[in-house]
């Protein structure tokens, strides 16, 4: 059987199996179930995202052998030296990134879901049981990987209802947000300063919930409507039609099988994703805050306090970004944008001032909960609902891998600017100097620019949709 033969063959099956899987019902039960899953999948990114940094004294005081406890020490701070540096060149994987998501738009959401969330559980499994740095770095490195790509994200928005998109993303991410507690929860049944190691066991219901989920989504769940038509309209192509598709492609920029270098080229020539990256590039220069936010919070209370705050700010968080889905669909995505972008900077100020005048840990925690609940949900709507809702179906995957890295590498101007001003003036009033304008901004340009994209049928997006 030679090489055509043997491609038609495998097309042919391919083919015969979507067809199957579209004639399934795609609402119902099924459909519950998929946001259930979906949901838990969502749970796990988020406690592995901040699994890190809430464990990384515990884990140090132990591979380190630091008897002391203290994060001040001269063998603590050698221990971060040694660790920090591999945190800084994990972001080298945000190169990396849109070339392994764009796999997704050949090969299918549903493998990359369970290959994401399964290397999420690896990665935790990887440092609880760690027996030195090395082994401890190597799980972190691969923890830090997995958790950005977010193909739960695309897997709801091409599943769910168009109408219902963005309260069902929201709704699910508002549920792991708040299940970020559960850390603090299970920190509290299980650390004990009388074993070095009892900080292992915090990892261990993560993991197992990790790998589990992951294999039941590859097994139960199908691939997304979205996908299995775009697939679908492809493999029922001739040859011929092919060629004159791919024609098309090379004339408008876009592929069917997406591409990074297709996608970057595509982002530049179309006008609505090109003002999506100019208002997402401003707009994350404001989110070197949340990085800082400790710093603030341990200068100006009792550790016991800032504990409590670490408590509270996930449930309000969780709280703004559920709202926010509602507000999504029902308002629009520009009109979201507004409030979020809003309460952002209303909820920094109230934690600035909350720091400052001794409000207490309550009100420090429900400011800082909203803030960064408007600030990561209005993240989520350019970053995520808005270049998915702007990009043909075979090249989705590909546009948003390409345009999150891009919007990204914003951060670095509030980066560089927190870092020298800091010298000349305090940390908290250095949050509003920056995040004020580069916010409003942000919005000016997302208003006068990008134009509305709730309810667009992802099915039928072309590179003229927003013209």
């Amino acid at each position: 059987m030679n090489n055509s033969s043997s491609k038609e063959g495998r097309e042919a099956r391919e083919l015969a199996r979507l067809r199957k899987q579209a004639a399934l019902p795609k609402a119902g039960m099924y459909l519950l179930f998929v946001m259930v899953v979906l949901t838990i999948v969502y749970v796990v990114d988020e406690i592995t995202s901040n699994m890190n940094a809430a464990m990384q004294p515990y884990v140090l005081f132990d591979l380190f052998n630091i008897g002391s406890r203290n994060v001040n020490s001269p063998e603590y701070t050698k221990a971060i030296n040694t660790v920090a540096p591999w945190q800084v060149a994990s972001n080298l994987f945000l190169i990396i990134s849109p070339f392994y998501k764009a796999l997704s738009d050949k090969y299918g959401r549903r493998l990359f879901l369970m290959i994401n969330t399964v290397g999420m559980g690896l990665g935790m499994l990887i440092v609880m049981t760690a027996a030195n740095a090395v082994q401890y770095i190597l799980g972190m490195l691969f923890m830090m990987f997995f958790t950005p790509n977010d193909m739960q994200v695309l897997y709801i928005m091409e599943t769910a209802p168009k109408e219902k998109r963005a309260t069902y993303s929201f709704v699910a991410k508002g549920i792991a947000l708040i299940s970020v507690s559960l850390i603090g929860v299970m920190s509290k049944a299980f650390l004990n300063d009388a074993d070095a190691g009892s900080w292992r066991m915090v990892y261990l219901i993560p993991v197992i919930v990790a790998i589990a989920i992951g294999l039941i989504s590859y097994f139960l769940l199908r691939e997304t409507p979205v996908f299995v038509d775009q697939r679908i309209s492809f493999l029922e192509m001739t040859p011929e039609q092919r060629a004159a598709k791919a024609e098309e492609n090379k004339v408008n920029g876009t592929s069917e099988e997406g591409g990074v270098f297709r996608a970057l080229k595509f982002i530049f020539k179309n006008r609505q994703l090109r003002w999506i990256l100019i208002a997402g590039f401003l707009f994350f220069a404001t989110t070197f805050y949340t990085s800082y936010y400790a710093t603030v919070l341990e200068g100006s209370m009792t550790t016991e306090m800032v504990a409590l705050v670490l408590i509270i700010y996930p449930f309000f968080n969780g709280i703004v970004t559920i709202l926010s889905g509602f507000f999504s669909d029902r308002l629009g995505r520009k009109r979201v944008c507004i409030l979020l972008g809003s309460l952002a900077l209303f909820g920094l100020l109230m934690f600035v001032l909350a720091c400052r005048l001794g409000w207490g840990p309550a009100a420090a925690g429900i400011a800082y909960g909203c803030s960064i609940g408007g600030l990561w949900s209005m993240s989520d709507t350019i970053i995520l609902t808005m270049p998915a809702e702007s990009s043909p179906s075979g090249m989705r995957s590909s546009v948003m891998g390409t345009i999150s890295v891009m919007i990204g590498s914003g951060m670095f101007i509030g980066q560089v600017l927190f870092i020298v001003l800091q010298n000349f003036m305090p940390m908290d009033l250095l949050f509003l100097l920056i995040c004020v304008p580069f916010m409003a901004l942000s919005l000016i340009v997302l208003i006068t620019k990008v134009k509305e994209t709730r309810g667009v049928d992802l099915d039928n997006i072309t590179a003229d949709t927003y013209k």
